[in-house]
């Protein structure tokens, strides 16, 4: 048995090698991988080498999207059955700072990060995961579509983030960015209790998706204005900076704005001026806390089906091909998974 592993290093090549499998910990599991998604940070970390403070100065594998199997157990791990299936969250926090013990166990500062430059992530075979880390998978559910566990966290957290502000329920949204991200919030937005939804975006093919999960408008910013002080929470996932701005405008009176992309260039001018007369609340996303399980619940129950938001799938002997694919072709994909 071995462990065919994915490793991009800094002249921006992937390469297949095959290594020993790893050894659980006491507390770790040992997750067979099944499926990644491809996410817009590993195609920075492809493309451009670096994503915000991360740079990519040796091989590393890539990778932080993924579902699998439960193929081995430390001696420790109870709650686990060989051949479970299994998503998994893959930031491992330290579980004992302030911030853990407050449930935001997402801002630790000794997060482990799987693929994070230069922690390896789950472009692999084998991956061995603190076992606190590891959320079981409803049987019904498809190991491609429980690899959508994590980018659908990030919707949920975002959500949850807006609703920390005050009730969403019934108030008019407005997603500026339909990605993988933006799509998962249009349909978290929807199904915890938001009312209604527009998405904006400059692809027509990503708007006719959205109105087909659940928008009840788009506006393709090519050729329309998004109209001021009109939505009650806006979230921007494009990691545009004008995006962030035309949120801020976008926001009605007493409106919310959950940042939920990284911004290109990390700096972005707001006219304050919104901001105060407004009185908006600003808030922002990284990553997610303690929102796996609600996006396990409403995949696994099909409240939320992730299965348009896959264009493409790829062998794990095509990571390469995958990649370059994502990078060379963002308006044909959503969602590229690669299957082991």
């Amino acid at each position: 048995m071995k462990n065919r592993c994915a490793y991009l290093d800094k002249n921006h090549v992937i390469t297949i090698k095959t290594e020993d499998v790893p050894v659980p910990n006491d507390d770790e599991a040992l997750i067979k991988i099944a499926a990644n998604g491809i996410c817009g940070s590993d195609v920075h970390f492809y493309a451009d080498g670096r994503l915000g403070n991360f740079v990519v100065d040796r091989p590393y594998i890539p990778g932080h999207e993924a579902s699998g199997t439960v193929a081995g157990l430390g001696r420790n791990v109870k709650n686990f059955i060989i051949g479970e299936k299994v998503a998994i969250e893959p930031g491992v926090p330290c579980g004992r700072c302030p911030l853990c013990m407050g449930g935001r166990y997402n801002l630790c500062r000794s997060v482990m990060f799987f693929s994070a430059p230069p922690v390896n992530g789950t472009f692999c075979d084998y991956i061995c995961v603190r076992a606190d880390m590891v959320h079981k998978v409803p049987d019904s559910v498809p190991l491609t579509h429980a690899a959508f566990v994590e980018p659908a966290a990030v919707a949920v957290h975002a959500v949850n983030r807006a609703a920390s502000t005050g009730t969403i329920a019934g108030r008019s949204g407005l997603i500026v960015g339909t990605g993988t991200i933006g799509l998962m919030a249009l349909m978290f937005f929807k199904t915890m209790g938001g009312g209604c939804a527009t998405c904006a975006d400059m692809a027509d093919n990503r708007l006719e998706l959205a109105k087909k999960i659940g928008a009840d408008a788009c506006i393709n910013v090519k050729t329309e204005k998004i109209p001021d002080a009109a939505y009650d929470i806006v979230f921007e996932t494009a990691g545009s900076p004008v995006a962030a701005q035309t949120c801020v405008s976008a926001a009605a009176v007493g409106g919310t704005v959950v940042q939920v992309g990284w911004p290109t260039g990390n700096i972005v001018q707001i006219n304050y001026t919104d901001l105060i007369e407004k009185e908006l609340t600003v808030t922002s996303v990284n990553r997610y806390a303690n929102a796996f399980p609600a996006a396990l619940a409403f995949i696994g129950d099909g409240r939320v089906d992730p299965a348009p938001l896959i264009t493409h799938v790829y062998d794990f002997n095509q990571t390469a091909e995958a990649f370059a694919f994502v990078k060379n072709n963002p308006d044909k994909t959503i969602k590229v998974m690669v299957t082991n």
